[in-house]
Parts: C-alpha cells; sequence; structure tokens
C-alpha cells in the first residue's frame, strides 16, 4: 500500500512538472518572433502575407523585417518589434541618412488602439517632425498596428515599382508613447538598412514558407537625434492609417493571463 502511495506519488509530481514546463516554454515562445517561426497574426492583415521574404533588420532590439513584391507597382511590408511601450519606425531614405527620409510609425496606446502615421523627417527636433506628413506612396487602408503576444506587428503597403533601398529603423524611449498629437519624442536608437530583392518563395504567414535570416541586417549609427516630419499627406499618397487593433492587444494579455493562472492552480495544487 505504501508502495502504491509512493508510485501515485511520483507520478502526480511527474505530471505536475510536465504541465509547468508545457505551460512555461507556451508562455515563453509566445513573447518570440523570428524568421523560423510563422507570422501568426497573418489573419489579421488586410493584405496576402503567405510570400513574405524575412529578415533580422535590427538583431540587438529585436527588428523582423517581412516584406514582398506583390506585383507591378505594389510592395508589402510587415515590421514586428518587441512591444515596449513605445514608438517603433521604419523609414525610406535616398542617401541612406534619417533627415530627407520619410517614416511608418506605429505604437500602441493603453487603450489598445493601435496607431499607424506617416512622418516626413526633416530635422531633429519635434518642430520639424509634424504627424501625418510624408511622401510615401502608402495604399490606403493598408496601414495596421497590431498587438500580440508582447511584439507589435506594423504592416503597410506601397504603391510603388521599387521602394527607395536605404532603410531607416528607430525606436522611441520604453514606457513613453506619442501624446494624442503624434508628435514624437526623440528616439532611444536607431539602426540602418538595405532593402534587396525579396527571395523567391520566401516566408510569412501559417501557410507560408519562411525566407532566409540574412539580408536587410540593420547597422547602428546612434546619434541620439529626432525623428522628423514634413511633406504632404493626401490620400494620392496614402498618408496615414489609424487603425483600432483592441481585440489583438486584449488576446495579447488574455494568453499572458490565462498561462499565469494555469501555473499558479498547478503550484497550489502540488503544495497541498
Amino acid at each position: 500500500m505504501e508502495m502504491k502511495r509512493t508510485c501515485s506519488s511520483c507520478i502526480s509530481s511527474f505530471f505536475f512538472f510536465f504541465l509547468l514546463l508545457l505551460c512555461f516554454t507556451s508562455f515563453v515562445n509566445s513573447q518570440s518572433d523570428s524568421c523560423s517561426s510563422k507570422l501568426g497574426v497573418g489573419n489579421l492583415i488586410p493584405f496576402n502575407t503567405s510570400s513574405l521574404t524575412c529578415v533580422s533588420a535590427w538583431s540587438s532590439e529585436g527588428f523582423i523585417l517581412r516584406y514582398t513584391k506583390a506585383g507591378p507597382s505594389l510592395w508589402s511590408f510587415v515590421l514586428s518589434a518587441p512591444d515596449t511601450g513605445a514608438y517603433v519606425a521604419i523609414g525610406f531614405s535616398p542617401d541612406g541618412k534619417m533627415v530627407g527620409s520619410s517614416a511608418v510609425v506605429g505604437w500602441t496606446p493603453s487603450d489598445g488602439a493601435g496607431t499607424v502615421k506617416q512622418y516626413y523627417l526633416g530635422g531633429y527636433s519635434s518642430s520639424q517632425c509634424p504627424p501625418d506628413q510624408g511622401s510615401l506612396p502608402l495604399v490606403q487602408r493598408s496601414s495596421l498596428l497590431v498587438s500580440q503576444n508582447s511584439r507589435l506587428y506594423l504592416a503597410f503597403q506601397l504603391n510603388t515599382a521599387q521602394p527607395q533601398q536605404n532603410l531607416i529603423y528607430a525606436v522611441g524611449p520604453s514606457n513613453t508613447l506619442p501624446p494624442s498629437g503624434g508628435s514624437l519624442a526623440t528616439h532611444r536608437d536607431k539602426a540602418s538598412g538595405t532593402l534587396t530583392a525579396p527571395a523567391t518563395g520566401g516566408g510569412g504567414d501559417d501557410s507560408g514558407e519562411e525566407g532566409d535570416e540574412n539580408e536587410g541586417g540593420g547597422k547602428n549609427p546612434n546619434d541620439g537625434h529626432q525623428e522628423g516630419g514634413g511633406g504632404n499627406s493626401t490620400q494620392s499618397v496614402g498618408g496615414h492609417s489609424m487603425v483600432t487593433t483592441g481585440s489583438g492587444w486584449a488576446i495579447n494579455l488574455a494568453r499572458k493571463h490565462t498561462s499565469l493562472t494555469a501555473i499558479a492552480l498547478l503550484l497550489q495544487i502540488f503544495l497541498r
């Protein structure tokens, strides 16, 4: 009888630790993104993400860029980055410099409403960074910000045969979001990269294969300067888009809460 109790206790302990390991692994995996993983938010993005080339754009900040030439004059982009309570940005520069480029910037306020705006990077001060301006030919109703699993997914399309190949990446100060007017604080860090030809059959969402994680990496010439603005935000060039993504934000919190609750319940059962 005592041996049966001991075996039963061992089995219970093993089962508990197995479940705990599963919960922990699931929770950790949900916090990351890479070119070896599938794009889990593809069903939330308003364009096809099944054949995106994937590159590690800025490894030190966890920036992942997925992109493809979707048509003769159409390019699709999805920038993924950790959600640190800051804005994330990707700019297209004619000469590799931040000043003079146009950028797509996104962030998620505490109310869960994902915000996407275009900026013209005209200088190093907030006064030179007015929102809703820029020369990027954004496709109307294609810009979207999804917050899920502690990451931001900034999606947009450009009506162009060939975007400018010099890319600028930036991230704002942690836990500091732009005010309602959209004025940007000085970025915490920035990097640069180059847009290369999309890989044939590159990967993106649950139905596509992943591309190689090799091209388009960012270099980090941090100068402590400011994202900027100027330009034109008329609908003919895409303007800006503000999209409510409360569902993705809610899913993010719900999954975290479910995982932590399951672990807490298992601990209570085991410690009785």
